[in-house]
């Protein structure tokens, strides 16, 4: 903890004794402290909001194309999952950008999206809940495919963690 002391041989006009221009001083940092530390917490789930998004997209690709049904699933579930509330205005953008890659070379944005799911591997319960969303898409219509299984052992060898712990 940083400590700020202030020795001031008179009392400022408005700003009362020493004790209370400290308390004030450390009212302000810690709101400044609180919002950093918020941010802080936003931007390192940020890798999980981009591992969920690529993975439940590379399981809607792997047959080669995503149904406009198959996009309306996939945002149904992004939307629901808790972890990515603090994301929902940027889930079209981070949408749109693994869309685009895979749509325009399957093999590049298949890398990519691997890539940002490598990124979760580190925090088991943030690779289960990757593993466990890429399952929910590949089961939305009511089975999973064998091109879907493919990709979700795939993902499930990148995270470090077994496919049939999570069917």
């Amino acid at each position: 903890m940083v400590s700020v002391t202030f020795s001031v041989g008179r009392s400022l006009p408005g700003v009362g004794s020493p004790t209370q221009r400290n308390v004030t001083m450390f009212g302000i940092f810690g709101k400044k402290a609180r919002r950093a530390a918020v941010e802080i917490k936003k931007f390192e789930k940020r890798d999980l909001a981009q591992a969920v998004i690529n993975a439940a997209y590379l399981v809607a690709y792997a047959d080669g194309e995503c149904e406009a049904s198959e996009k309306a699933k996939i945002e149904q579930v992004l939307r629901n999952q808790p972890a990515l509330s603090a994301f929902t205005s940027e889930i079209n953008a981070i949408s749109a950008t693994i869309i685009g890659q895979l749509d325009t070379n399957f093999k590049i944005g298949r890398r990519a999206a691997l890539r940002e799911i490598e990124d979760v591997k580190h925090d088991t319960r943030e690779a289960e809940d990757v593993l466990d969303v890429a399952v929910a898409i590949a089961e939305a219509d009511g089975e999973i495919e064998p091109e879907e299984r493919k990709v979700l052992e795939e993902i499930a060898g990148v995270l470090g963690l077994r496919l049939e712990n999570h069917l």
